[in-house]
């Protein structure tokens, strides 16, 4: 019962130090250790005796020595030890005949230290075992009191030997250690008569208790190594906002070096415009593995705010666990671009399409309670589409040119609450809004875009879904050619009716008109499609 009641309260006391500072995990790679110590050399005991007619005194293996040792593998040290260690021994007679012996013990080893808990094992406990060799430099004085002379005599030799033994490294910080030490030496190995003779006299052998404190720099024990850190999205586009919480913003290389299976954990923030941090989940990495893991963030209400380009940084975090846990921070800067910033790329543009908003829905509601639907159409979304542009004409919305952008600079859309308030806008700005009130009635709709090498500028406009299957094209004109046959998100052919959103003033049959005409002419007559400079991009 007792020993069982040592053992547990020997467990709680280790279980409780392990949580100073997870040392098994943050070992410095350097460090130099002080350490007072008692050998017993030559296996003699510390004597004394005192009475009237003779006293002794007999101190054997005093001393203290101070050590430098440097970490090369993840277990393995290199341990450089000098040491001084003392003998006095004194003897006093009634008749004054004294006689005083003082030899000191200089060893220079060099050796080696091997730690025994594993790595991933977080513990302020690390036993090892230690091994070295080197020169012991032993002297001695005598001096000898014969009651009318004194004789002074010394002598000095040098022995080579060796130590092994284990320690124990109780970590209280990551920069400070107490040390404790076991070792038997083994000393007395030299030579004799002109160096023709080599002998072993085991008189300075024996075992030595050390105690101390070692004071730890340089590095710690890497469970991880940080190959790099690539930046796939330099510019923020607050636009984008939705598309950025799945598309990596940048991939970081993390190398597994423990010599064991670790996670990583790469955490992600953009102060000031992130709510709150990104986790990528921890990734497990084999031993020696090397991997790119995604990084992706979490963007807040204050990104959609930002009314001019402006510098952020993106602070990444990179945590690592495997018993115990280790971290690394990177930062790299981006670009925050303006709330309105395009960057021309049409995949983006839908990201400017708001049907959600109020007044877009405000706006449908207030159409469908009206009786502008033509009754003429017998197509529902035809009908709701005409009513849509009518309306639009009716609020004297107007097309307005795209000033001279350099090519270096964004454009610059406008969503589809600033359009209704300004009542203008570019072929950007009026294809989003006629996008974003359709969306808002169920209709689906598309951007055409025509990059023409021959035109200065590129041009956007509007085709939305009819609402007819493939077969029923009668339904919405007897002419095939204001029409287009595609498939819808469904994977199912439908027919869609290509507008062009410049012409507001001129009402919906003329919009149709010229947007079917520029369709046909720019992607089928001319092979827009096929050769790739005419690109549809549903609205998702």
């Amino acid at each position: 019962m007792r020993k069982t009641l040592a053992v547990m309260w020997w467990l709680a006391i280790v279980a409780a130090f392990s949580r100073f500072d997870a040392a098994g995990q943050s070992s410095r790679a350097n460090g130099i250790g002080v350490r007072a110590s008692y050998w017993n050399v030559g296996n003699q005991s510390v004597r004394w005796n005192l009475s009237e007619r003779q006293s002794t005194f007999d101190i054997s293996g005093v001393g203290g020595w101070l050590n430098y040792f440097s970490r090369v593998s993840n277990h393995w040290y290199l341990d450089f030890n000098l040491g001084a260690i003392a003998r006095i021994k004194s003897e006093e007679t009634a008749d004054t005949n004294a006689k005083v012996e003082v030899s000191v013990l200089v060893p220079f080893l060099f050796g080696a230290r091997y730690d025994l808990l594993p790595t991933r094992v977080s513990s302020s406990f690390q036993p090892y075992l230690a091994a070295g060799f080197g020169p012991y430099w032993n002297s001695s004085i005598h001096v000898q009191d014969r009651i009318t002379a004194e004789e002074v005599s010394g002598e000095a030799k040098l022995q080579l030997g060796g130590y092994a033994g284990g320690g124990l490294n109780l970590v209280m910080m990551s920069w400070l250690a107490w040390n404790f030490e076991l070792k038997y030496h083994f000393v007395g190995l030299e030579t004799r008569g002109n160096f023709e003779k080599l002998v072993y006299d085991k008189s300075a052998s024996g075992f030595e208790f050390g105690l101390g404190l070692a004071f730890m720099w340089g590095h710690k024990r890497e469970l991880f190594r940080l190959k790099g850190a690539h930046v796939i999205v330099n510019d923020l586009y607050p636009a984008y906002a939705q598309f950025y919480s799945t598309y990596p913003l940048a991939f970081v290389t993390v190398q597994n070096v423990a010599g064991y299976p670790i996670e990583v954990n790469v955490q992600s923030l953009i102060s000031g415009y992130s709510e709150r941090p990104k986790d990528s989940g921890f990734m497990r990495l084999a031993k020696g593995e090397t991997k790119d893991i995604p990084v992706t963030a979490i963007l807040g209400p204050q990104l959609r705010r930002t009314t001019q380009r402006t510098k952020a940084v993106l602070d990444l975090k990179i945590e690592a666990r495997a018993g115990g846990k280790a971290q690394k921070e990177i930062s790299a800067p981006i670009m925050i671009h303006s709330r309105n910033a395009w960057n021309g790329e049409i995949d983006k543009l839908g990201f400017f399409v708001t049907p959600e908003d109020d007044a877009v829905l405000r706006f449908g509601r207030a159409l469908q309670s009206t009786r502008l639907l033509r009754d003429s159409i017998r197509v529902e979304n035809l009908r709701l589409a005409a009513a849509v542009f009518d309306s639009l004409q009716s609020l004297r919305i107007r097309y307005q040119r795209d000033p001279n952008i350099p090519f270096y600079k964004d454009d610059r859309v406008q969503f589809a609450t600033e359009t209704l308030a300004l009542r203008s806008g570019d072929c950007d700005d009026l294809t989003v809004l006629y996008a974003s009130l359709l969306e808002g009635l169920g209709i689906h709709t598309a951007f055409v875009d025509a990059q023409d090498l021959q035109k200065p500028l590129g041009h956007v406009y509007l085709m939305f879904e009819a609402g007819v299957e493939a077969n029923a094209g009668e339904l919405i004109s007897s002419n095939p050619k204001r029409y287009v046959l595609r498939e819808n998100q469904n994977g199912r052919p439908t027919l869609w009716i290509p507008i062009e959103t410049t012409l507001l003033a001129q009402g919906f049959e003329e919009a149709w008109k010229a947007g079917a005409l520029e369709y046909l002419q720019d992607g089928v007559l001319r092979n827009g499609l096929n050769e790739g400079w005419v690109n549809v991009i549903e609205v998702r």
